[in-house]
């Protein structure tokens, strides 16, 4: 068994792969712990929650964009006995050829991501993730990463207009019974749901024209389904993309 995590800003990703198949999936939200005897006391109690034997599992990877998180979560795998535990960007790459000016900037996530998305489709592709940030990259059929772009995602545009603002409510982002809102909650919810279904578009669109003209576009992330379902560009939903490439890099 191969346990991949994914650790995101908001969301940390688990998933259990058995047989070359997703066996189990959860997530849980990014909060570090304190301390390292915290973070084993959490994990143990996850692995059990989930029913997920870490004596079993011969190997974990996981990619991060918070390093904290990353520390203490891969000492308290170590204090539950797992031994091997490999980090993309430390001790596995990514294998594409990364145009980043700077290459370091990329985060790891957005790699691999663009990566399962290239060995599954053999082709260009846009890769549109859906989590914290918005982030679109372009990834071409001769395995070069050309960049990306990174946007205000869901969640982080409804706190902002919460935040930021003096009369405007924090709101549970659902879809609104139609696009023209009739109430202050309704208008929040379209304007931050259509209105990325429409950056979607609008950028993909941008992006094939310059860039990558025949790409197929895949959607991953927390809202990703949900983004595809009023966005017109989208021709694929990856709800697990990176864990997927996370799986495949551990076999490399």
């Amino acid at each position: 068994m191969i346990l991949t995590i994914d650790i995101g800003n908001t969301t940390t990703n688990f998933g259990l792969f058995e047989s070359k198949k997703l066996k189990t999936q959860f997530a849980i939200g990014t909060q570090p712990a304190h301390t390292p005897d915290e973070a084993t006391l959490h994990i143990r109690s996850l692995a059990k929650s989930h029913r997920l034997a870490l004596s079993k599992v011969e190997k974990v990877i996981l990619c991060s964009v918070v390093p904290r998180m990353s520390s203490l979560l891969i000492q308290a795998l170590h204090s539950s006995g797992v031994s091997s535990i490999q980090v993309i960007g430390q001790d596995v790459f990514v294998p594409l050829k990364n145009r980043y000016t700077y290459p370091e900037q990329v985060g790891q996530d957005r790699l691999v991501g663009a990566h399962a998305a290239l060995k599954a489709f053999k082709r260009d592709c846009i890769v549109a993730d859906f989590g914290t940030a918005i982030t679109i990259d372009v990834v071409n059929k001769e395995g070069e990463y050309l960049g990306g772009i990174i946007a205000p995602g869901l969640e982080l545009s409804l706190e902002a207009l919460a935040s930021r603002t003096a009369l405007l409510p924090k709101v549970e982002l659902k879809v609104p019974p139609e696009l023209l809102g009739r109430d202050t909650v309704n208008s929040i919810r379209s304007g931050v749901l259509y209105g990325c279904a429409a950056l979607c578009d609008g950028l993909v669109s941008r992006l094939k024209a310059q860039y990558a003209p025949d790409a197929v576009v895949v959607a991953t992330g927390g809202s990703g389904q949900l983004i595809a379902d009023h966005a017109e560009t989208i021709d694929e939903v990856r709800p697990h993309l990176v864990l997927e490439g996370l799986y495949d890099l551990a076999n490399a």
